[in-house]
């Protein structure tokens, strides 16, 4: 995966432009000690020279005057003491930037996450120190993903558990009672039995619905796109509803501005999106006797929404609304749904397909609005879609 940090190859060319710049720096050090040094000595020569003529004939003064070895080697040593401040003081401000680096490398690889690495200037120290800001906010966010995923997953458990022991229990019960009551009439032993098949075929639902889930939030699902005339697969699912509507009394209205549009995208997910959608709409407004579903269509989207006339869901709650195992009632109750997944599988095949999904809730209705784009485009990692998991 490429980051930032792939566009600077800091590696290659922070050293070369450092070598570079300590190279300048020693150049002009080495200017700066030639010309201190000519003009020291010129200057002492010129001066012991000058002393000695005058009568001045002790051993120091004849030596700097005709240039003895001892007097060279103080130049010498005089020159590389200057030669060394000059270059320390160019290099002053590297060496500290240095050390901060390396103490921040340090503290961050000691599990510290927090560091703060500022380098002043556009140098290539700056750079390798954006870079490994950079490589410390990636490293956070990873390390947060992962705290999520592992708490996902144990949500996931948590919920699977719940939902799946309350009718596991009740199966168990039901199946007791006929294995150790042997005076049970028939119509009774019948009435078991149908309970315990009812509460097994909702048993198999929450599975099939978990484990659905399950393959679209971790990319197990691949997408086959074809040509989906969604006004017909609006009408379509409307329709399959119909027994649905008549056992909780309840009718349904569907407009739209367009009497046909083909869009790009996978036909069985899109069925299950809005599938979902109308049934929580059945759900959830009972109270309201009707559900409306209108489309509006350009050349660029489709805009689809859901409207129910029943519970106003509580401002606060709202964008709590698609997360996974969330519900309004919180009760968990059979009687109002499953595993509280349905809208989180809205939101995963809207986004898989590149589109949106929002809700609001007022007394004049609560709308699902799902916005997907007429073309679909594939991800920028170039997965193609084309091929579909076989269902089992």
């Amino acid at each position: 995966m490429k980051n930032d940090t792939d566009k600077h190859p800091v590696g290659r060319t922070s050293g070369r432009g450092y070598m570079l710049k300590l190279l300048m720096n020693i150049g002009i050090s080495t200017v700066i000690t030639v010309i201190l040094e000519i003009l020291l000595v010129t200057n002492v020569t010129a001066f012991s020279g000058y002393l000695y003529q005058t009568g001045n004939d002790s051993q120091t003064v004849e030596r700097f005057a005709f240039g003895s070895l001892v007097s060279v080697l103080l130049f010498v040593l005089f020159g590389i003491l200057i030669f060394a401040i000059t270059l320390f003081l160019m290099e002053r401000k590297t060496a500290r930037d240095i050390e901060k680096i390396a103490g921040a490398v340090e503290q961050i690889s000691a599990g510290d996450l927090s560091t703060r690495l500022d380098i002043e200037g556009d140098g290539e120290l700056a750079d390798i120190a954006d870079s490994i800001t950079r490589m410390e906010r990636d490293i956070r966010d990873l390390i947060e993903r992962e705290r999520s995923s592992e708490q996902s997953k144990t949500d996931l458990i948590t919920n699977v558990a719940h939902d799946l022991r309350t009718p596991l229990t009740s199966i168990l019960g039901y199946l007791e009672l006929l294995k150790t009551r042997e005076n049970l009439t028939p119509e009774t032993r019948q009435k078991y039995v149908e309970i315990a098949y009812s509460k097994s075929k909702r048993l198999q639902k929450l599975i099939e619905e978990l484990f659905g889930f399950t393959k679209l939030s971790y990319g197990k699902l691949n997408m086959t796109i074809t040509d989906v005339d969604i006004v017909r697969l609006l009408a379509q699912l409307l329709e399959e509803s119909y027994p649905n509507f008549e056992k909780n009394h309840m009718s349904y209205d569907f407009t739209a501005n367009v009497d046909s549009k083909v869009i790009r995208a996978d036909g069985d997910l899109l069925a299950r999106l809005f599938d979902n959608l109308i049934n929580n709409a059945i759900k959830y407004g009972k109270e309201g006797k009707r559900v409306t579903v209108r489309l509006r269509a350009d050349t660029q989207w489709v805009l689809v929404r859901v409207i129910n006339y029943g519970y106003v869901i509580p401002e606060n709650e709202l964008p709590l609304i698609f997360d996974k195992f969330y519900r309004v009632e919180h009760s968990r109750s059979s009687s109002t749904g499953g595993t509280g997944l349905g809208l989180a599988i809205v939101k995963n095949i809207a986004e898989m397909h590149h589109g949106t999904v929002s809700v609001s809730s007022s007394l004049a209705g609560t709308v699902f609005t799902v916005k997907l784009p007429v073309e679909y485009r594939e991800t920028p990692a170039g997965k193609s879609a084309e091929h579909k998991e076989s269902k089992g």
